[in-house]
């Protein structure tokens, strides 16, 4: 018995990893911490799902409707841990705070980050702040300056998006049957360019994609209809279909 209730205790959510949890109920939940403090300039994250890419060749959905709302994604370097050692330090003394691997339950361990997280901002003296609390030195960090609402979606702006894409390049290689993949879906580029690595960049005069090979010589441009203010608002970016590069 006495097993079990350790098994429990250990287990009491049913994810290991946050790439498991589904993208739109972490959206939610950044929504209603938006709401409270308002939005940040900035946010790190690292290249595991779901605000990164592994493979480094996408921008996943959670990272546009970021941009969208005119944060700056900062993705850290790969296999770099350090770059984010501060947060990893936290997260660890948040853990022996609360002795989360005491909690039965979600909801336990949410309370008591809760309150760690008054203690941490509002009550605990930094001994490199001069003894002083956290809010005592950074009040205007309850200010919340940049008010969301995820009811109006004031905030949003699909231009941020578009912008951002105009800057980078996606690289994809052409496969056996002339197809190469770019959010879920399968782009027909023609199987003279089979075993190619072709660009694809946003053009925002046309509002498209602009596919060029590597001597950035155009083929062709692909229909971006899927990167639309409504479908990256709801997490819909990723469509499984078969398209055509049009000339």
């Amino acid at each position: 018995m006495k097993s079990r209730v350790a098994c429990l205790k250990q287990r009491f959510s049913p994810y290991y990893h946050i790439s498991e949890v589904n993208a739109a109920t972490i959206q939610q939940t950044m929504q209603q911490i938006f709401e409270q403090w308002g939005l940040p300039k900035y946010i790190r994250v690292d290249n595991g799902k779901p605000f990164g890419d592994p493979q480094r060749c996408s921008i996943p959905e959670l990272g546009l409707w970021l941009i969208g709302l005119g944060i700056e994604v900062v993705w850290n370097r790969p296999r770099s841990p350090k770059d984010n050692a501060t947060v990893e330090r936290m997260q660890a003394t948040t853990s022996r705070w609360t002795e989360a691997q005491q909690s039965y339950s979600c909801m336990e361990l949410q309370t008591k980050l809760d309150r760690a997280a008054i203690v941490q901002r509002e009550k605990y003296q930094v001994r490199r702040l001069g003894a002083k609390s956290r809010k005592e030195v950074y009040p205007e960090l309850w200010d919340n300056s940049r008010a969301y609402s995820w009811q109006q979606q004031a905030a949003f702006d699909v231009n941020k998006i578009t912008i951002y894409l105009s800057q980078i390049s996606f690289v994809r290689k052409v496969n056996k049957r002339g197809v190469l993949h770019f959010y879920a879906q399968q782009v027909y580029a023609g199987r003279r360019h089979i075993n190619k690595l072709l660009c694809l960049r946003y053009a925002t005069d046309r509002n498209c994609f602009r596919l060029t090979d590597q001597t950035n010589a155009i083929i062709g441009y692909l229909q971006a209809d899927n990167f639309s203010a409504e479908n990256i608002l709801s997490l819909n970016v990723c469509q499984k279909r078969y398209i055509v590069c049009q000339t």
